[in-house]
């Protein structure tokens, strides 16, 4: 399994944005005074989470395949 390119995580970036929008995620109680930037910073620590967990799940693949 490859590392995923930087073009690959922001059109993901792009694709969750899309799905959760500013609006809807402030319906959510706890997200109700959420500022555009407050929602950018919540989304890049998302997309951080979700490339370290990648990234994991790679390198334990890789250790498995043998030579």
């Amino acid at each position: 399994m490859k590392k995923p390119t930087i073009d690959s995580i922001q059109r993901g970036t792009r694709r969750v944005k899309n799905r959760i929008t500013l609006a809807q995620l402030r319906l959510i109680p706890k997200y109700k005074n959420l500022t555009q930037e407050g929602y950018d910073l919540l989304i890049k620590n998302a997309e951080i989470f979700a490339i370290l967990i990648l990234q994991a799940y790679i390198a334990l693949n890789n250790s498995n395949i043998p030579s």
